[in-house]
């Protein structure tokens, strides 16, 4: 429901897969003890913000709010409905290097490198802790799309974790790139 944050999970071997969200409303039952203004609005893009945010990870919460999707239909009490699925992840190595540094992600013979999730910024205190710390919560924008494109289809690849390559999502504080990928057969 509206103001309420939804909290996605999948088991320790398992990622989550959005199949599909809707942030609005679409019945008078859902959610129902709020005001119901209409039962037809759906915010635009709810699939791709979820999708962004949780696809690729084990846990994730997403608040249900018009600050997060934006406001379908104002005056009536939403609510967010996602469908997913928990993905077994095959082989799937995880690399993580703190800021400043160089990562190396390799592949053996036959195999290319296919990246899953690519994260440059600060999601806890404990990763790569030793720098300043002002926030727990910054992502570099586009992150996975910058590794995907100089990494995928190469048996070996270095990046490194610097403002310079992924911008700096988070001024003041030490960051870390966390990629994980798979290397997966090579079919020429």
């Amino acid at each position: 429901c509206e103001h309420k944050q939804l909290h996605l999970r999948c088991g320790r071997h398992s990622r989550i897969n959005v199949v599909s969200a809707m942030y609005g409303r679409t019945n008078r039952h859902t959610c129902g003890h709020g005001r119901v203004g209409t039962t037809s609005c759906k915010a635009r893009h709810a699939s791709f913000k979820v999708k962004r945010r949780c696809n690729g990870k084990r846990s994730c919460r997403i608040r249900a709010s018009n600050g997060v999707f934006g406001d379908p239909c104002v005056g009536t009490f939403k609510y967010l409905k996602v469908r997913y699925q928990c993905k077994r992840q095959r082989n799937t190595h995880s690399k993580t290097v703190c800021e400043h540094n160089r990562l190396h992600l390799r592949c053996g013979r036959h195999r290319r490198i296919h990246v899953v999730s690519a994260m440059y910024g600060r999601t806890n205190r404990h990763t790569c802790g030793h720098g300043p710390i002002g926030t727990t919560s910054c992502k570099a924008g586009h992150a996975s799309f910058k590794v995907k494109r100089r990494c995928n289809g190469k048996r070996s690849c270095r990046i490194r974790a610097s403002n310079g390559v992924f911008g700096d999502p988070c001024v003041g504080t030490f960051k870390y790139l966390k990629v994980r990928y798979q290397c997966k057969r090579n079919d020429k």
